[in-house]
């Protein structure tokens, strides 16, 4: 882990149902990026201690909003509006967004 310049969290490891970090977040350092994709909550285990290390972190939220907005455009043809989405999205969860939305114009 010490080299490594991020992590991903792709397994069930965070959801409501399976808490707790899928490793050791004390292997973090605040050098490295940590993405989740685990939407319910955004705010997993993983990604607040990340956030608090001073990792930059991409909640699961935005894979749930990026699988949308891809298949939106396969399925329509149409530019969907990719913050409108996340917007709409964090609305109808009910949730806030775990770190500052920093990635405004970056494919999130």
């Amino acid at each position: 882990m010490k080299v490594a310049s991020g992590v991903v969290n792709a397994t069930p490891v965070g959801m409501h149902h399976h808490p707790g970090t899928p490793f050791d977040t004390a292997l973090l350092n605040a050098r490295q990026w940590v993405a989740d994709v685990v939407y319910l909550p955004l705010a997993t285990e993983l990604v607040t201690a990340a956030k608090a290390l001073g990792c930059q972190v991409l909640d699961g939220g935005h894979m749930a909003v990026g699988q949308a907005v891809d298949a939106f455009r396969l399925f329509t043809d149409l530019e969907p509006d990719r913050q409108r989405m996340r917007d709409h999205f964090l609305s109808l969860t009910g949730q806030s967004p775990v770190a500052e939305e920093q990635h405004k114009g970056a494919a999130l």
